[in-house]
Parts: structure tokens; sequence; C-alpha cells
């Protein structure tokens, strides 16, 4: 990842949880609804604020009920986003091993954690060679 992402809020993660859960454009109403507890007002304010720092964009015009409305759909994925928060704790925690982190993610020997692991190694190896 070339840049750093902005930094955003629990809301704002509430949000983005719901929107790449679904895996669909989604109006605010019904990131409110999904969203388990979130008003619409809040889901609105971090739509706004979401939308600044380009998580976000507005995929369509739909009706909802009578009303034209914005649907949304995240820009950023939710492993691009996990993968910068692990490169920032990399770089801000003394002594990080990812070797450390990766038996950790293992350690239930989740077999398709291993294989996709084997997987990316063996795509990286081509790609090099």
């Amino acid at each position: 990842m070339s840049t750093k992402l902005p930094q955003i809020s629990a809301r704002e993660k509430d949000v983005m949880s719901v929107l790449w859960h679904t895996g669909e454009a989604l109006t605010a109403s019904a990131i409110a609804v999904k969203g388990g507890g979130l008003s619409i007002n809040t889901v609105q304010a971090v739509m706004r604020s979401l939308l600044k720092k380009n998580y976000i964009e507005v995929s369509d015009i739909v009706y909802s009920g009578t009303v034209l409305t914005r649907s949304y759909i995240p820009i950023i994925s939710a492993e691009q986003y996990a993968a910068d928060q692990l490169q920032a704790i990399r770089i801000n925690t003394l002594n990080f091993s990812t070797m450390n982190f990766i038996n950790h993610l293992t350690k239930n020997d989740e077999t398709d954690i291993l294989s996709e692991l084997e997987d990316t190694i063996r795509h990286k190896k081509e790609e090099i060679e």
C-alpha cells in the first residue's frame, strides 16, 4: 500500500463493517437498519466523513420509498484497511514479529489460512521469477 489511510472513528468502522459485510450498495437508511443501533442521523454524519476520507463513494441515486437518495459502496476493502492497520502496528511497535503474528493467526490449525498463505507465497515467487 503506497499511502497511509486516514484514521477512522469507531462509528465510521461500524458503518464500513456494514458495507463490507453486505457487499452491495446501501442507502444511509439501509445502513442504519443493518447497523444494529446506529441512528439515521449518525449514519448520515458518518457517511459525509467517510466520503471526505475517500473510504466510500456514491454508487447510484435510487428510490427509497418515494424519495430519491444516494446509495454508497466502499472504495477501501476490508483487507486494505486491515493491511494498513497491521502496517501501522508494525511500524509503531518495538520488536513486532510478522512471523509471531502469522503463528498466532494459524495456531488453531486453520487450514484455509495456511492454504491462502501458501498460494500467496507461490504467486509472489512466480511474479519475481
